[in-house]
């Protein structure tokens, strides 16, 4: 509820809705009076879980609650120019943050905004949990990856050059914040680029570089093949910018507090708040 509230407080914003497939969380929402969107269990990636709100929000316009047809607008209803998509586990993205990432779509050539802050220490950067960016002088972004990128290119003994693999602490790296923007009018595009085989209502598979199954002499069909692992388990915005499209970054201030990646992640911030460290979710850190 804490990323609802801070959501919905957001100006930029002209609905707010909670899209999940758990009853469970549905509940817990609606009991605190919040908006919630059901969708479909197998949306794997934000994108795919949008665009099925997306798609329900133009159906809700298109017909009213008493099954007529109508122009009526509710809170959450009808056309809109850009969705911004915040991830559950990111308590501490206040209103401006969702109306800066709204924002890099609106005001540029970007088919895609997201955050990201600087790296706390070799752990948060070593971390599978969080995804690194690699971004150009212009703050678009080249890479995402869970690994420690950038790499820094040194001399090595041996002559020629070498890339470390490794944490290195003059690198200023970025982490993504699971914030981000885009337009509708390419959410059903970026859903599709995720290649996913389901086209119920709002998971889409991508039809044009989809394998066709084939079929042996003997009749047996031989399924269409699968992307490799390493390439399935990158992060989804790499599927946008291997693409050609663009993705506007913007850096988060210096004292935003990371979001709830792993259960240890959870402890830590319960505890905080329990010893009154952190301060009702805000932005600042009160002690270390």
């Amino acid at each position: 509820m804490h990323v609802y509230r801070n959501a919905c407080k957001a100006k930029c914003l002209d609905a707010c809705v909670v899209a999940t497939d758990d009853d469970r969380i549905a509940k817990a929402v609606r009991d605190n009076g919040g908006e919630v969107i059901m969708t479909d269990a197998a949306c794997e990636t934000s994108p795919e879980r949008c665009l099925e709100v997306v798609r329900k929000l133009r159906r809700r316009r298109a017909v009213g609650a008493d099954g007529k047809k109508t122009t009526t607008w509710t809170a959450a209803a009808g056309e809109f120019n850009v969705v911004v998509c915040i991830d559950a586990d990111e308590p501490f993205v206040q209103p401006h943050h969702i109306e800066t990432v709204a924002d890099l779509v609106v005001n540029s050539d970007a088919a895609v905004g997201t955050l990201v802050r600087p790296a706390i220490d070799e752990e948060d950067v070593t971390s599978s949990a969080t995804v690194k960016v690699v971004t150009d002088d212009r703050d678009y972004a080249l890479l995402f990856s869970r690994e420690p990128v950038p790499k820094r290119v040194t001399s090595s003994s041996v002559g020629g050059v070498a890339r470390s693999s490794a944490y290195d602490p003059e690198v200023a790296y970025k982490v993504r914040v699971g914030i981000q923007a885009c337009g509708t009018d390419f959410l059903e595009k970026y859903a599709s680029l995720l290649g996913r085989e389901r086209s119920e209502p709002g998971c889409v598979a991508d039809k044009e570089n989809e394998s066709p199954p084939r079929t042996k002499k003997n009749g047996e069909v031989v399924p269409a093949a699968k992307p490799p692992e390493s390439i399935a388990d990158e992060p989804e915005q790499n599927r946008v910018v291997f693409a050609g499209y663009k993705i506007k970054v913007d850096v988060v201030e210096s004292t935003f507090v990371p979001g709830v990646k792993t259960p240890e992640d959870l402890k830590h911030l319960n505890a905080g708040l329990a010893a009154g460290l952190v301060n009702d979710l805000q932005l600042t850190i009160l002690a270390a």
